[in-house]
């Protein structure tokens, strides 16, 4: 079966009325479905649609799609911000350290060290650190409300 425009318009606005609002999950979905119904073995394109949407759990498991894959994205990105976090204290960490032994010590470079650690600290850390605590307040925001 070959699916019009119109039909292909059909399923989209479906897709933007069961809650479905992320653009690139949404032209997966569409895509999935039109694949689907092409696919098969269909008269009708009424009873194509109805067996490709049993076909992905009806259109209430849309919405859980949506949500699992928005959840997805965002623990991804927050486990990113997390890593970029820790990385930063470790650098800055090992370059207070270090330029700490090399005061005691009167080695030399050991005020280069404590200057790029505290350039690490104002610049890196301490922004990398806000961004953190940004997302996690408006994380915690919107799941409140």
């Amino acid at each position: 079966m070959i699916l019009t425009d119109e039909q292909i318009e059909y399923i989209s606005i479906n897709l933007e009325f069961y809650g479905v609002k992320q653009g690139e999950l949404k032209d997966d979905l569409l895509d999935h479905i039109c694949t689907y119904i092409e696919m098969g073995q269909f008269d009708d394109f009424t009873s194509a649609y109805k067996s490709a949407l049993q076909q992905f759990g009806g259109h209430h498991a849309f919405t859980n799609i949506q949500r699992e894959t928005f959840l997805e994205v965002h623990l991804h990105n927050y486990l990113k911000r997390k890593k970029v976090t820790y990385i930063a204290v470790f650098v800055t960490v090992l370059l207070f350290i270090s330029g700490a032994i090399f005061k005691l010590f009167h080695w030399p470079g050991a005020m280069i060290l404590l200057l790029f650690s505290f350039i690490s600290l104002a610049l890196f850390l301490l922004p990398v650190y806000l961004v953190q605590r940004y997302k996690n307040a408006e994380r915690k925001f919107t799941s409140n409300h």
